[in-house]
């Protein structure tokens, strides 16, 4: 696939065809199906098998239609990248691993072990290792969840990362916040076999996925969905990058501002009602005092989502006696915050983590 764009290109259009390009570089990197034995010896089939530094290492195939920031404080610090230990030979990477019967229910797996060669090739770690769940952003609409960068700091300190896909798209709310659960679920029942920590199942998401991550950790924690793990299970802890806390909220403000890639809120909703919607989906109303602990990451100057969903979720949570952590980096947008403020981002992560337990 080509990668040049028009000048009248929409970010719709120009997600779709990053999107495109990634999927045809796989087929041209030779990324195939390998049969991973779990480690009761049983095969869990999984396409687009490989080693997690050949995927780093064929990564400038697939965001070969990304634009680079002309913002110079934006540079790689080179020097910091280059000190410390390799750590990507020591994980597994697992694609479109089904965890319902739709299409776009599937998830990727990113395993720590040992790569051994022949004839086992991979090992897993012996132990288990806390796992993160992570959950993918895009207005609910566009986007999926390959390659999820947020994620791996998480795979650099050792934990499994199970990155999901949801039904997206216009008109299709609420199925995202059911497959999101539904695909804890999965995690949770399949945790001894893949060497999942129950104790340590943190779910975490960007902007949409943020909204997801809060919904999944909420309704996770109390019977009711069809997909509930169970009384025995406790999601750990819930990181929110910069989510949808108030879902008619968000739409009212975006029809203030007008942006190029429209009203995600009213596109996901579709014709339902906006006011319905939110009122049984948005995290402000769903938390309780159950909620596993919560931390949010969120810019100050955010006009996606703008920085008062997380000041209102957080004064909620307070109101529940609900464990949480409110990290507002200043001057920070949408995904976009300088070096040092992401430093301090994921610092706080694996502080606010640890912390509990």
């Amino acid at each position: 696939m080509s990668c040049q764009m028009r000048a009248d290109t929409t970010p719709t259009e120009k997600m779709y065809m990053l999107q495109k390009s990634r999927d045809d570089n796989y087929e041209r990197a030779g990324i195939d199906t390998l049969q991973l034995p779990d480690r009761d010896g049983d095969l869990l089939v999984m396409k687009h098998f490989l080693p997690f530094a050949t995927l780093l290492a064929v990564s400038p195939l697939l965001v070969c239609c990304t634009v680079p920031s002309e913002d110079s404080s934006a540079d790689t610090n080179v020097a910091s990248q280059k000190s410390g230990k390799y750590w990507s030979h020591h994980v597994a990477v697992g694609h479109d691993v089904s965890y319902g019967d739709d299409p776009q229910q599937t998830l990727d797996l990113f395993l720590q072990g040992d790569w051994v060669g022949e004839p086992t090739f991979f090992d897993r770690a012996a132990e288990p290792r806390p796992t993160l769940l992570f959950i993918h952003g895009g207005g609910w609409v566009v986007a999926d969840r390959r390659p999820e960068t947020w994620a791996y700091p998480f795979l650099e300190r050792g934990w499994h990362v199970v990155s999901i896909q949801y039904r997206l798209g216009p008109g299709t709310a609420p199925v995202a916040v059911d497959d999101a659960v539904c695909a804890l679920n999965w995690v949770v029942k399949n945790a001894d076999a893949l060497g999942f920590d129950r104790e340590k199942i943190v779910v975490a998401g960007a902007s949409a996925g943020g909204h997801l991550a809060l919904t999944t950790g909420t309704l996770g924690s109390r019977p009711g969905h069809d997909c509930y793990p169970g009384n025995e299970f406790r999601v750990h802890s819930v990181i929110n990058w910069f989510g949808i806390t108030d879902i008619e909220a968000v739409a009212n403000f975006l029809d203030t501002l007008g942006h190029d890639f429209g009203n995600y809120a009213r596109i996901w909703i579709g014709d339902q009602s906006v006011a319905e919607i939110s009122a049984a989906y948005s995290p402000l109303h769903l938390v309780h005092a159950d909620s596993p602990p919560v931390l949010t990451i969120h810019g100050t100057d955010d006009t996606v989502v703008p920085h008062d969903q997380a000041v209102v979720l957080h004064e909620r949570l307070d109101e529940l006696g609900v464990r949480n952590e409110l990290l507002s980096l200043q001057g920070g947008k949408h995904a976009g915050f300088t070096d040092a403020q992401f430093q301090q981002a994921f610092g706080t992560i694996i502080s606010f983590v640890e912390t509990q337990g």
